[in-house]
């Protein structure tokens, strides 16, 4: 009898018990970061790169896409390994460091002031669906504003834009996608600033 009230309690328990689908963590990968040669004015100046600014959804690690005009979603079993806002903004760094554009790279958390101060806005940075999920795009739109820290006073503000078509219809496309967005955005960010700075 001991058995039987046993074998039933375990039955019962393991029907109230729910399987929870593993959820995958994605992170953006470019490609290595090119040395760009410069005998312009900035290389004797230190730069800061301030925290992008962005919108609240890419403050989390909740992986969003868009389909059609108005709706917006988030993956269930796959989400970012860091916010959006913190690893473009340190991709961003990390290529304009290996350019030695300048005399230092600093990030925003740093305590030493710079001459020049690098601010970021993310406009977009999401895949997107058309109504009926046959095809998908990502899209990264990323503004660069340059200042000069002692007064302020804006340098140079620029716009810079990609999109790049998902191979497959799902999270990992998305990933794909944007890595490959990204890295154009940052391609045309480096060469801008180099331009600035000559």
């Amino acid at each position: 009898m001991k058995y039987i009230l046993v074998l039933l309690i375990i039955v019962f328990l393991s029907g109230c018990t729910t399987v929870v689908p593993p959820v995958t963590e994605y992170r953006i990968v470019t490609s290595k970061p090119n040395f760009v040669k410069n005998d312009g004015v900035c290389r004797d100046k230190s730069l800061k790169v301030a925290q992008p600014f962005s919108q609240s959804s890419l403050m989390s690690k909740d992986m969003n896409y868009a389909q059609g005009e108005t709706k917006q979603y988030a993956y269930s079993q796959a989400q970012w390994s860091e916010s959006p806002n913190i690893f473009v903004g340190a991709e961003l760094l990390n290529h304009i460091r290996a350019t030695k554009l300048f005399k230092s790279v600093l990030n925003s958390k740093s305590r030493t002031k710079s001459d020049l101060i690098l601010e970021i806005n993310i406009e977009d940075f999401m895949q997107y669906f058309n109504e009926d999920s046959t095809k998908s795009y990502c899209s990264v739109v990323i503004e660069l504003t340059l200042l000069d820290s002692k007064n302020s006073k804006v340098i140079a503000t620029q716009n810079f834009k990609a999109r790049v078509d998902a191979k497959t219809l799902d999270a990992n496309g998305g990933v794909e996608a944007l890595s490959k967005a990204l890295e154009k955005v940052i391609a045309q960010s480096v060469k801008w600033i180099g331009g600035v700075c000559k």
